[in-house]
């Protein structure tokens, strides 16, 4: 299916762009007026553009061993791939049965919970934060015996690969199911990590389905290319609030699959979870297993990080190429490891912060997303760090000093804001909502 110019509504009209540049109620007026501005801009710059969604091109293992240069090619071109048999019927189903228990005993217990603290204490422990939870769960994954054969299955299936984009080194950072029931809705379209125009690697999300995934049920719906389109991408940061829907971008491609097969993604991507319908319409529970991998020393500030505390930063994909599991990194900082914790939880904004420094003295180009998403909520310190990154042309920044310099005078405001002691100032929140055009992408790139 393809699109030019724009996208055909539900009832088969061609919409502009400028019409998905409309932002719902209550957005704050700097970034209504932001939007209107790019508008002209967009239109031109996708005047000539047409997309066509080519289907998933599925791949065997055979091919990823006889053709790996041209396997990795297909997924770096498109974005996603398909593979199929990358685990077995047989631990398919013992997976699937272990996720189940699993998934019943971690809701026994928050239900049984009845200090409020202590409920959502088990709901972070156990669950990411994914969007549109109604029937759907993002259950994070104990690294037990089965779990870690899966893992170890999956990954020398893929390792031509995994090797072939975030190397043998590349870090475990996700390990869950996504598991949605019969009248879990349809997600907005969405991508998982930012970071066009940084130095920063994009994850690698590998989703296999442990039972067979019909239209019915919701497969996720994809949409090769997006992953590495500077436009779409720079339409999107304006819209952080809009309800996106698969008809805006072409309908995408649906991932229907059989049982054991995988579904490789870009982390910058758009794709979205599909409807799963009630169960006389042929809706059933779908269980995705999955794991994300990320490039050694591209620390994205994107993604849920859905995985438990207990595991991160500890496993590499080289670790899993043998059974039992090798050990993981011996050189492992557990200092830096509960630093890196904390700031993925993302509630903690003097957290973000460390973390962030911490990446920039290690050399790691994902401290400009970090630095990013710390200013966004308010942290002077994170906006003056980021400035000086401009100026000096850091982690694979341009020079750029007028982006510097809109950063330093928004920093000198915070601290204003906070200074000023009158009852008629607005709100923190308010301020930070007035002044969000200063993460805009035409400023900062």
């Amino acid at each position: 299916m393809g699109c030019e110019q724009g996208s055909r509504c539900a009832d088969g009209t061609l919409a502009s762009y400028r019409d998905f540049l409309t932002l719902p109620n209550g957005a704050c007026n700097d970034l209504v007026g932001c939007a209107r501005s790019l508008s002209d801009g967009v239109d031109e710059m996708l005047q000539n553009q047409s997309w066509t969604w080519e289907p998933l091109d599925p791949m065997s293992r055979a091919d990823i061993q006889l053709a790996p240069e041209t396997c990795v090619g297909h997924l770096e071109q498109h974005g996603c791939g398909l593979v199929r048999g990358v685990l077995s019927a047989e631990l398919c189903q013992r997976l699937q049965t272990f996720v189940d228990s699993h998934l019943e005993m971690v809701q026994n217990a928050v239900e049984s919970e009845n200090d409020t603290e202590r409920r959502q204490s088990l709901l972070q422990e156990h669950f990411g934060t994914v969007r549109d939870r109604q029937h759907r769960w993002d259950l994070k994954l104990p690294l037990n015996s089965t779990v870690e054969e899966a893992v170890h299955q999956a990954v020398l299936a893929l390792q031509p690969l995994l090797e072939g984009t975030v190397q043998a080194g590349g870090a475990l950072v996700e390990l869950s199911c996504l598991i949605t029931d019969p009248g879990a809705p349809r997600q907005n379209v969405h991508v998982d990590t930012g970071g066009w125009k940084t130095a920063c690697a994009p994850l690698l999300t590998t989703f296999i389905a442990l039972q067979e995934i019909s239209d019915a049920m919701g497969p996720t719906i994809l949409f090769p290319g997006t992953h590495d389109d500077p436009y779409l991408q720079q339409w999107l940061s304006v819209l952080p609030g809009a309800d996106r829907s698969p008809e805006q971008f072409g309908g995408g491609v649906h991932a229907t699959c059989t049982a054991g097969s995988a579904v490789l993604m870009n982390s910058r991507l758009l794709h979205c979870g599909g409807a799963n319908l009630q169960t006389e319409s042929g809706g059933s529970r779908r269980r995705l297993f999955y794991m994300t991998w990320q490039k050694p020393g591209n620390t994205n500030h994107g993604s849920t990080y859905t995985m438990k505390d207990a595991l991160v930063g500890r496993h590499r994909v080289q670790d899993f190429l043998s059974s039992p599991l090798a050990c993981g990194d011996p050189s492992t900082e557990e200092d830096r490891i509960a630093l890196e914790v904390l700031a993925k939880r993302k509630d903690d904004v003097q957290a973000m912060l460390e973390f962030a420094m911490c990446l920039r003295k290690e050399g790691d180009p994902g401290a400009v997303e970090w630095l990013r998403a710390t200013g966004r909520k308010g942290h002077p310190l994170a906006c003056m760090h980021l400035a000086e990154m401009y100026c000096l042309g850091e982690l694979g920044l341009e020079t750029n000093y007028v982006a510097a310099d809109e950063l330093r005078k928004f920093a000198l405001g915070i601290f204003d804001h906070l200074a000023d002691r009158s009852e008629s100032k607005p709100s923190f929140q308010a301020f930070l909502e007035n002044h969000a055009a200063i993460f805009r992408q035409d400023l900062l790139f």
